[in-house]
């Protein structure tokens, strides 16, 4: 068997036994330099030996199965609520894990029911005294005594985990076989312990292993699972798997207060991540991040010791290490792998802090889901790309990967010819970049949501997503509110701030535009972080000092002082929520004179009716949808305001977008060099290499007029799909 011949590539290619040849094969066609195990393969002798990168897979958590089935009390724990059960009489009794799977939670028997549970009244939303209620180990029933009639009542109890929620998707979903994998809580001082010994004698058997990729340090997202194994409950930044007796004794000693397991299951809410974050839930969150952040850190040292390299796969995990928390760069990873569908996914990858390389692992995996009879990969593969490269051509990215079965892809040669395509066309970005970062528009835009920068780049889901039947439901589609991945590829500085840094410490001057986006009552729209006068006091300063607002959606939406919108001066319109009935709107007339009026084409797509109206004489209405409005510029003080019912995401709803956050910035007078006002082609300009590109996003021919460097007019066509560069 011949060896790798080692090149300047830029891809970390999966490897699978039996595939050997293959491998050789498309380490050259597609540019690969590296080589790693996937989930559900292992490494060929012959392949770890190669002249190339060897990335392995280390999930520490789960790496000691033995230990793990030995030792149940070190299992991951959760706080559960049962499911409301209604008393008929005065005695009512609940099974906790009736309408739970039983295959993948059992309750957990090592910590004691009076102490660490709760049963409480949902009708009233009492506490019921301990003495009250009783657990019977025989029946897993819990009796409530001196119940009221006809009030709901539920049982907050701990479960352990006794299937990993990734191991049971494989076995359910990609016919995965061999034994239920259980994962480890290393919060516990002797599991830790195991754990790093157990970790040092994997990198002494790892000699040809160059760089260590952790799956889950510590914590899994949360996925919450039915009695007939579906999911009832996902949160992919929740850190409701982060419990157990131990870790909640010692918070209290550090904060000096106890938390109640209804400060987790939070009335069936289980503080999702669309939900404004409380006070003790940020506490919790905190002390998880300082554990994870040290383990962490511990487990990186010892790698770096053994002359290997780390790399953080961010796609299965980062319940304590969030890329965009200060925190984050105490561990000292080198490599921050990223799973990237689309561009918000590839913003949430590049716009971390840190020097660490960023290496985006593109979908689709090579798992039997999408690689099967009947199905073509290249179609998923390519609505992914043409997103991912708009917002590669905004932030720099170093590298790229695939994960999955080699043989499954290989049995699809036209999508083996495509992903050798992407590879070439991300060999061209590296080179003509030299991984510098393009020219931006003046003044930054923010992005404002409770928050703030710990969710950059989080996509936020909207009601609109509920009611949405994706073909694979564990990838999410684009569908209701989605601004972000609009803005993801457009030439703009872009921040995450929230509501706490605006009372603290007001808006930064450099600031020119900021976004407030969201369903009501979300954390990305605000919620009861509209209470605050002095966020919205600040709010109108900036404003009518020169700033630009926009508000999508449920723009400033809390219900109070006889408003819905807190700003709804600034916008100058209202919602109606059953409350105004009563109050008169003014006309909807649409303004065709306006600036912004001559970059809507009719190709717009402003989603679902806004039941907002007019409450300004002076307030521009560009579009709406019969009298719901949904394009609208409003003037106020010395700067400018624009809001917007929805913001699905295309490429013609993207380039509105640049043009509104231009106008909103007082950009709109200036000649932009290297920037496009054509819907369907991505431009940038790169300063290091004085290099411009233009990108075609449509599988159609298109012809663009943009200036260049010398401010003269260039004229651009470029066939479907293409990626040009230009010299500039």
């Amino acid at each position: 068997m011949s060896k790798i011949n080692q090149n300047q590539g830029h891809m970390t290619l999966p490897v699978e036994v039996g595939q050997e040849d293959v491998v050789l094969d498309l380490y050259k066609k597609w540019q690969a330099d590296a080589l790693r195990d996937s989930d559900g393969t292992s490494m060929p002798d012959t392949l770890a030996k190669q002249d190339s990168d060897i990335y392995s897979v280390m999930c520490l958590v789960r790496a000691d199965q033995q230990y793990a089935y030995d030792n149940p009390q070190y299992l991951h724990r959760k706080y559960l609520m049962s499911f409301p059960v209604t008393a008929m009489g005065e005695t009512v009794k609940i099974s906790p894990l009736d309408g739970y799977s039983k295959d993948k939670y059992e309750l957990d028997d090592d910590s004691k029911p009076k102490q660490w549970w709760e049963v409480r009244n949902r009708t009233t939303n009492q506490v019921i005294d301990p003495s009250q209620w009783e657990v019977s180990t025989e029946t897993n029933e819990v009796t409530v005594y001196q119940a009221v009639p006809y009030h709901e009542y539920t049982v907050t109890f701990l479960a352990r985990q006794v299937w990993d929620s990734v191991s049971m998707y494989n076995a359910l979903t990609n016919d995965w076989d061999g034994p239920r994998i259980r994962s480890l809580d290393p919060y516990h001082p002797e599991c830790r312990a195991h754990l790093l010994n157990h970790f040092k004698k994997w990198l002494d058997e790892h000699p040809n292993t160059t760089v260590v990729r952790f799956t889950t340090f510590a914590f899994l997202f949360v996925i919450d699972t039915g009695e007939k194994n579906q999911d009832i409950y996902r949160d992919w930044t929740g850190y409701g798997e982060t419990v157990s007796p131990r870790a909640l004794e010692d918070f209290a000693e550090r904060f000096g207060y106890h938390l109640t397991p209804e400060d987790f299951v939070d009335a069936g809410y289980y503080n999702g991540t669309y939900k404004v974050p409380s006070k003790r839930y940020q506490d919790w969150m905190t002390f998880v991040q300082d554990f994870v952040v040290e383990f962490a850190a511990e487990l990186v040292s010892m790698a770096h010791k053994a002359g290997k390299r780390t790399a953080m796969f961010q796609g299965d995990h980062w319940i304590g290490t969030e890329p965009f928390l200060e925190s984050y760069q105490k561990i000292g990873l080198d490599i921050n792998i990223g799973a990237v569908e689309d561009g918000v996914a590839l913003r949430r990858l590049t716009d971390s802090g840190g020097d660490q390389v960023r290496e985006a692992r593109f979908y689709p995996y090579f798992f039997p889901d999408v690689f099967r009879e009947g199905n073509d990969p290249v179609v998923e593969s390519m609505s992914n790309w043409t997103k991912i490269r708009r917002a590669m051509l905004q932030k720099p990215l170093d590298r790229i990967g695939y994960g999955g079965y080699l043989s499954l892809a290989n049995k699809f040669p036209h999508f083996i010819d495509h992903v050798t395509e992407v590879s070439a066309q991300f060999g061209d970005y590296l080179e003509n970049t030299q991984r510098g970062e393009s020219k931006k528009i003046t003044g930054k835009v923010a992005v404002l949501s409770a928050w703030g920068k710990a969710r950059s780049w989080l996509q936020n889901q909207a009601r609109d997503q509920r009611f949405y039947v994706p073909p694979r439901p564990d990838v999410m589609e684009l569908v209701g509110n989605n601004l972000l991945e609009c803005l993801s590829g457009l030439p703009f500085d872009v921040e995450f701030i929230s509501f706490e840094d605006i009372a603290k410490n007001g808006i930064n001057q450099d600031i020119k535009v900021i976004i407030n986006t969201g369903d009501a009552n979300s954390a990305w729209s605000g919620g009861e972080c509209w209470d605050n006068p002095d966020v919205v006091v600040e709010l109108r300063k900036f404003v009518a000092n020169g700033g630009g607002l926009l508000g999508v959606s449920d723009p400033s939406a809390w219900q109070k002082n006889g408003r819905y919108f807190q700003l709804g001066d600034v916008f100058g319109l209202e919602k109606e929520t059953s409350l105004t009935m009563g109050r008169v709107a003014m006309p909807v007339s649409l303004d065709k004179e306006h600036y912004l009026s001559q970059f809507l084409t009719g190709d717009e797509d402003f989603g679902n009716a806004s039941y907002v109206y007019p409450q300004a004489d002076d307030l521009t209405v560009l579009a709406a949808q019969g009298q719901h409005l949904a394009l609208t510029a409003k003037e106020y003080g010395n700067g400018r305001s624009v809001y917007l019912g929805n913001l699905p995401f295309s490429m013609e709803n993207a380039r509105l977008l640049q043009h509104i956050l231009l106008w909103l910035g007082g950009n709109d007078k200036e000649a932009h060099q290297w920037v496009s006002n054509h819907p369907q082609v991505d431009v940038a300009y790169y300063p290091k290499t004085e290099k411009a590109t233009a990108v075609n996003y449509s599988d159609q021919e298109q012809t663009l007029t943009v200036l260049d460097s010398r401010g003269e007019q260039l004229d651009i066509t470029l066939a479907p799909y293409e990626w040009r560069w230009i010299p500039a």
